[in-house]
């Protein structure tokens, strides 16, 4: 605005005056809470976060409380104690040479007993060559020639065999190295002659021998009674794509059962969720539209809304946030003393779901409608806290699903612990180049993530890949 212009402004009056002041208050606060927002109390990742100094940005604080439970291994949990192992891969004997009491040799001695002790190793890697030979014999009787065949996994005349496929992709795969360091790696520990080509071309036929389990994975998927589901942008092809993750995960006297699926798509909702449309069970996701409409059930993620509440909290001042966010994890308290007692519900349920509804009502008096504005076209904003109030009131089975069903999780992480290691990927070896390796790499990670938390070795799954007789995890939903 030039000076003309204001001082034309100043001219209309005071009421004109005060409607600019009042619009440029209202970008400023706008702009404040924008900046005051953090990975602390919004959904933002801790990247956005930046590498401010501690004087400008917060310490980190976690939405975990303490608990009684003393730092490290918990009682029951399965330890991994080096032990002494009854058969030895090799025995190495060290006899004393002399008597150390007179001193004369003990060539000739007889062994009475001995202690022992056990050095763990890892043999030096190195490259085996194998030449397989197909031979060609005469028949005695009929003087007819017969020739052998190659075993199927032997198809070209120099080739990798499987052991050391199946070690470089899982140094990509599973710790998300790039291309040429996997090379540099492999090439270092075995010395083969091995290069970031034949990398691509190993995780292509691992992906291709793996597309009846992922038709498999995501049939069983479409069975389970509660799925978890998320999504995140990244760079393919240099365009914006979005990398959805399905997952189930259950938990069993003895054993925690999971599925997991990953999957690219153009598209963060709309036909990219057109599987969810038929689904019958519970949904867990976060509050985005196009979870939102499906008409399954839903329990959407608690943590994103213990930082929404932080926020309202701590930055804009209103204490009602702070009441709400102490009753929400009074309830989580509850649920988990409810499970590890055996008992089927929470007893405090309906006082603490009251509680919650008397908070909201705080929350909704604190912060009206906005008056409407006859000069304006269109609705009148009702602002982030107003309309997070209105969620919490609209969608309040949704919220408080956890606390009348202890089979229902509170938070969504399941699934977001899947699709960090896609963000640390990314920050390790950058965007996918082409649409054909972010498929390959969902579909090798929705394998390896389901073998993983179903306990089965990883390598010698990778390895049954190239072999051509792949491991196959459980992927009945019950």
């Amino acid at each position: 605005m030039t000076r003309d212009e204001f001082h034309k402004l100043y001219q209309e009056g005071e009421e004109a005056t005060y409607a600019l002041f009042e619009q440029i208050l209202n970008r400023l606060i706008a702009v404040e809470r924008r900046l005051a927002q953090n990975s602390n109390n919004s959904s933002q990742p801790p990247s956005s976060d930046g590498l401010c100094k501690p004087t400008l940005k917060p310490m980190p604080q976690s939405l975990r409380k303490k608990t009684d439970k003393k730092p490290g291994g918990q009682k029951g949990a399965t330890g991994k104690t080096l032990l002494q192992v009854e058969k030895p891969d090799q025995i190495v004997a060290h006899r004393p040479e002399f008597c150390s009491h007179c001193r004369i040799s003990l060539q000739d001695a007889h062994e009475i007993t001995y202690s022992r002790r056990q050095v763990f190793e890892m043999p030096n890697p190195h490259v085996v060559v194998t030449e397989h030979r197909a031979l060609r014999l005469r028949c005695r009787c009929c003087n007819k020639e017969t020739q052998s065949s190659f075993p199927p996994s032997v198809t070209h005349p120099v080739q990798y065999g499987p052991h050391l496929l199946g070690f470089a992709t899982y140094l990509h795969s599973v710790h998300l190295l790039p291309f040429a360091r996997c090379a540099q790696v492999v090439q270092e520990m075995t010395g083969a002659a091995f290069c970031a080509g034949s990398l691509s071309h190993a995780l292509s036929t691992a992906s291709t021998r793996l597309e009846s389990f992922d038709e498999q994975l995501q049939e069983a998927l479409g069975r389970v009674d509660l799925k978890h589901a998320d999504e995140t942008g990244c760079r393919v092809a240099g365009k914006l794509q979005w990398i959805h993750v399905a997952k189930l995960r259950f938990q069993l006297v003895r054993c925690t059962k999971t599925l997991c699926r990953l999957f690219r798509h153009d598209n963060r909702g709309g036909v990219a969720v057109e599987d969810l449309r038929q689904y019958s069970g519970t949904l867990m996701s976060d509050f985005y539209s196009s979870y939102v409409r499906l008409y399954c059930s839903h329990q959407f993620c608690g943590s994103h809304l213990l930082r929404e509440l932080t926020f309202v909290d701590e930055v804009l001042g209103q204490s009602w946030a702070g009441s709400l966010k102490a009753v929400i994890e009074q309830m989580v308290s509850c649920c988990h003393r409810a499970r590890d007692g055996g008992v089927e519900s929470v007893a405090q349920a309906q006082t603490l779901s009251c509680l919650f509804d008397d908070w909201v009502e705080q929350g909704l008096a604190m912060n009206p409608l906005p008056a409407p504005q006859n000069k304006k076209r269109g609705r009148v904003a009702k602002g982030k806290v107003r309309c997070l109030l209105e969620r919490l009131q609209n969608f309040r089975s949704e919220y408080l699903a956890f606390l009348f069903d202890l089979s229902l999780p509170f938070t969504n992480n399941e699934a977001e612990r899947d699709l960090r290691m896609l963000k640390v990927k990314s920050k390790i070896s950058g965007c996918f180049r082409t649409v054909a390796g972010a498929d390959v790499f969902c579909r090798l990670r929705s394998y390896i993530l389901t073998c993983q938390k179903q306990r089965m070795r990883l390598l010698d799954c990778l390895y049954s890949l190239f072999v051509g007789k792949p491991k196959m995890p459980d992927l009945s939903p019950a």
